[in-house]
Parts: C-alpha cells; structure tokens; sequence
C-alpha cells in the first residue's frame, strides 16, 4: 500500500432540490468541537439514504482510516443518512500504511487526534496498554454479538478492554480453477497435505499433455515465498494446520516439531512434491497474483479479492489440515475504536453501531475487497453469488480461522520468523538445504523472539 497519507479536501455537496439548503461536507481530519445546524436533510434524494427523523442538531464526529480506494464512496453515501438520521456528520482523513503507525502512537501520546479511528489488530496491544482506545462497552455501543463471526470478535479484545469492532475481514480459503481440476481429474481442493501433494503429482501428468500442446509449464498450487512480507502468515497457517501454534503465553512455539514439519511442507511443496513452481520460493504477492490469474497455478490460499479480475469460474474450499492438525487459515481484520479523549462518545457509539448494519457492513466490505464479519451480512445481494455462499459455509463456518498473536513486541517475532523462513526457502531453492537446517533457523528464531518478548 502506499505510504503517503491522503487528506481528502475537496468539498462535497449535496443538493436537495432547487432553492433548497445546501449542506457542505469537508472531508478532513481535524479536533473540530463545534457543532453545526442546518434546515436541509443532509443528503440528495436520489442516494438511496433510508428515511428517518431530521436531526437539526449536526455534530462533526473526526474519523481517520487507512488508505482504502472506496472509503470516499462510501461516506458520500452515508454522510448524508448519518446526518438525516442520527445528526452527525463524519469529517474523516486517511493515512498511508507506513506512516500510520507514528500517527497514531503521536496521537495517543499527546491525547489528540480523532474520535474515531481505524485499528490494525497488530498494534493494538501496545495502544490498549497506553489507553488508546476506550472500552466500547463501557462507551455505550450495543454489540450484536451472537451476530458477528467469532475470530475477528476476540480480535477486538485485549487484557480485558473491548477496544475495537472489526469492520471487515479477509480469511484465506483454497481458491482454484474448476476446469484446470476437472480437466486433471481432480475433485476439488484437497483436505489434507498428503491429497495436496497426491494431487499435485495427478496434475503434473496432465500439465505434460498441455505443454505437449504449445502451454507453458503448468502447476497445481502456488503461494508467496521469500519476497513478500505475507510469508510469515503463510507459515503460520502451516503450522495451525498441523496442529502447532506460535506463541504459548509469552513463550515462542514455532520452533516445535509440528512447526519444524510445516516450514519442511513449505519448503518441499516447490521441490520434493513439484506442487509449485521452483520461482515460487522468491515469489511476492503480485508474482503468486500473476501466476494464478495467468493460470500457471490451478490454486492457490487467498482471499476473494484475487476473484475480482478473473473471468473463469472459480470453486472455492477450506485449506486442508496437515498430519497432526485441523483444516485452518490466516485471516486479517481492521477494526474500528473510539479514543478515550474524545468529547462526543455518544455520538462515536452510535456511529460505530450503524457500522454494525447488516447492509452497511455488506456495502463497506464489498467496496474494500473483503467480507463482513455481520453474519447477516451474507444475506444482502452482494454476496448471494455461489462463490459467496460457498466460502461463507465451508470457510468462515467450518475452519479454523487465525490471525497473528496479539502481544507487545509482535514486529520483532514476526521479523525473526521471517528470517528463518526465507533462510529455509532460500536454501531449498538453491538445493544447499541439508537435514537439520530447519530445526536449527526456527531455534534460532525463537531465541531472538523470546529476547523481544521479554524486552
């Protein structure tokens, strides 16, 4: 994503009707405290906005997201129902990905800054710790809980602190080509390792009869390797697929032998199983991407973003378990909080309920390329279509679903895993990996992790 920070400044209005009030919103970050009031309805008849009591009384609620193409959209939608029905109107800003971080820690340390603002759930412990974030309970937001997806749910709550409502998530689930399968003989997406490299062998038979007809070299599976920063999630399903975990307390555990088992499956999917291509050990996400959308790969773990610029159907699985585990995948999730100095909790409350909407959760979620964590959500006509339907049932409802461990020091864990990984990858694909290699990266690894947790 990018790293600079976007101000939207232009203004926008919307015009009721000729000789009619006409209501400017800006769309900036700011510590406005004012109030404003207005005669029109806050919004153009033609919006879609549903009916409700006009609120003469407009509080500027300050809300600061990260970048997201649609986020604009959206509020050109909502403002005016927020404002129609709930007399608040959002002046909002976004901010580039690698600036976001000392933003926000600025903001927490000088108790200034938004109301209302986006959470990455990685940092979010440290903020909790430094009284970032309120309590949502304790801020007077009802929270649907029986009605929101369980993972992302737990995500939202640190040390005993219900910091933050996850907006919208993105699960992996095993995404392939139905003719590239049916075409191999090969019913679906595999539910263990051994059927994966099994399959993977039925595919490279049927792959020679494609070269064999002017193709280029095709693979069953592929995903990122040593160059994407995503590698240590990737290795991460791995290991919660063979029954392992991460970190155990304070206590770093990918160093087990169910974790040492799954950097092993990492590293032989390209070598000894042939499943992915041998490049795939250095691929980055816009490599798997193109490899995937060009078809060189029949599948690969992804959420259903990667379906969007595709023509060809796509079936849709959950991941498959590994020899002493369970089906599981990796999920990210953005969460929205409320800052403890803000002088509009009422307010921020309530928009951080409308948030929670079955339509409006479906709407955003569509809009940024992810799936609603509102159960109901899946109901809207959005996401009626079967590819939908299907991750909703066999991914966020039968899988295991996980995202990084929420601890203080997670940049320092996860950079030392990373190490280890593209230590172990790297020494595959240049065939100089030798027994114990493995062992001895994610041993050392976990040394540095364990320095970091402590610290």
């Amino acid at each position: 994503m990018s790293d600079s920070s976007l101000r939207s400044g232009k203004r926008r209005r919307f015009i009721k009707s000729a000789g009619a009030a006409t209501v400017t919103l800006l769309a900036g970050c700011g510590g406005n405290e004012s109030s404003e009031s207005t005669s029109g309805d806050g919004g153009d008849g033609d919006s879609g906005a549903s009916t409700g009591e006009q609120s003469n009384d407009i509080t500027t609620l300050t809300v600061r997201h990260f970048v997201n193409d649609h986020i604009e959209t959206f509020y050109e939608k909502h403002n005016p129902i927020l404002k129609k029905e709930h007399g608040i109107s959002v002046d909002f800003e976004t901010m580039g990905w690698g600036v976001a971080r000392k933003k926000q820690n600025n903001s927490i340390s000088t108790r200034t800054g938004p109301d209302v603002e986006e959470i990455a759930s990685t940092w979010m412990p440290q903020q909790v710790n430094s009284d970032g974030w309120m309590d949502l309970e304790e801020a007077g937001v009802s929270m649907p809980t029986d009605n929101i997806y369980e993972s992302p749910l737990q995500i939202g709550k640190f040390d005993g602190v219900r910091a933050g409502f996850p907006w919208f998530w993105g699960p992996r689930g095993h995404i392939y080509y139905k003719s590239l399968f049916e075409e191999a003989g090969i019913d679906g997406p595999p539910s263990t390792w051994d059927e994966l490299a099994n399959d993977a062998s039925k595919y490279n038979t049927q792959a020679e009869k494609w070269e064999q007809e002017g193709y280029n070299t095709r693979y069953l599976f592929g995903i990122p390797g040593a160059n994407n920063w995503a590698v240590v999630q990737y290795y991460m399903m791995l290991i919660w697929q063979n029954g392992g975990s991460v970190i155990d307390g304070s206590k770093p555990t990918f160093d087990s032998d169910a974790a040492v088992e799954a950097l092993n499956f990492y590293k032989d999917l390209s070598t000894t199983h042939k499943a992915s291509p041998q490049a795939s050990v250095e691929w980055n996400g816009v490599a798997r991407n193109n490899a995937f959308s060009s078809k060189r790969i029949a599948s690969t773990w992804q959420g259903l973003r990667v379906a969007n610029d595709i023509d060809a159907e796509l079936g849709v699985g959950k991941p498959p378990a590994g020899p002493r585990g369970e089906s599981s995948t990796f999920f990210g999730v953005n969460l929205m909080g409320i800052h403890p100095w803000t002088k509009k909790k009422s307010e921020a409350a309530t928009f951080i309920e409308y948030l929670m909407q079955p339509e409006v959760n479906a709407e955003l979620a569509k809009g940024s390329g992810f799936l609603p964590t509102i159960k109901s959500s899946f109901e809207q006509d959005a996401f009626q279509g079967e590819l939908y339907q299907s991750f909703s049932e066999d991914v966020l409802n039968n899988t295991n679903a996980k995202t990084a461990p929420q601890v203080v020091g997670w940049g320092d864990v996860s950079g030392a895993i990373k190490g280890a990984v593209t230590k172990v990858l790297t020494k595959a694909a240049t065939d100089s990996w030798s027994e114990g290699d493995t062992e001895k990266a994610l041993q050392q690894a976990a040394m540095q992790a364990e320095n970091a947790l402590q610290g």
